[in-house]
């Protein structure tokens, strides 16, 4: 199988706690075939979720953060300048949705044959689902026509508080655009309604 690469210059993984711990050991017991989907902010124990469940599973594991990297970094240089720009309105419109449309479709593909973990944030696919009034496993199922492989979705939920020293610890550059703008950024994401459409859309939540 395909487990997670950490390279020597990675963010260090943040710590879990003992209670988050304990639902991704109980998650592990579904997460044995089809696709898991780890949503959440950024910073709020994704990847650290995705690790953890990869060592219990040996699954495919497939991280937004290294899927097409050099893509999206490549395309926003030329359309802003700031190639680790993901919150604006122009990545949201432009880039994000192909993004996702690819690794989604890359997910339920390989899906039909062993057991995937995806690590990203899929807000944008939240806010659609809250905004529908539909479960996330939901939406994802129409987005993908993927009728006959199991999909089901986990929110990392983490008190927003807690992100920006989160970001400042793990210390990844392409956070760097989002602290430095950090309340627009506060206000725009953290404080968007998202944190409380997550738990009400996703058919899990681990509370980290």
């Amino acid at each position: 199988m395909v487990g997670v690469t950490v390279s020597a210059n990675a963010p260090r993984p943040l710590p879990f706690s003992s209670t988050a711990l304990t639902s991704l050991q109980q998650l592990a017991k579904v997460a044995t075939s089809g696709v898991t989907i780890i949503c959440g902010f950024p910073a709020a124990g994704k990847t650290t979720a995705a690790r953890f469940l990869a060592d219990l599973v040996d699954p495919v594991v497939l991280d937004k953060d290294t899927f097409a990297p050099q893509l999206e970094e490549s395309v926003m240089s030329e359309l802003n300048g700031n190639p680790f720009d993901r919150d604006s309105d122009l990545y949201r419109r432009v880039v994000s949705p192909n993004i996702y449309a690819a690794l989604l479709n890359h997910a339920v593909r390989v899906g039909a044959r062993c057991p995937v973990l995806v690590d990203a944030p899929f807000l944008g696919h939240v806010q659609a689902a809250a905004d529908n009034g539909v479960l996330l496993t939901d939406h994802i199922r129409a987005a993908t026509a993927a009728s006959d492989v199991e999909i089901r979705t986990v929110w990392i939920n983490t008190d927003t508080a807690r992100i920006r020293d989160r970001m400042v610890g793990r210390g990844a550059e392409r956070d760097q655009h989002k602290l430095m703008a950090w309340d627009g950024y506060r206000t725009a994401v953290l404080d968007s309604g998202l944190a409380q459409a997550g738990p009400a859309v996703a058919d899990h939540v681990v509370a980290n």
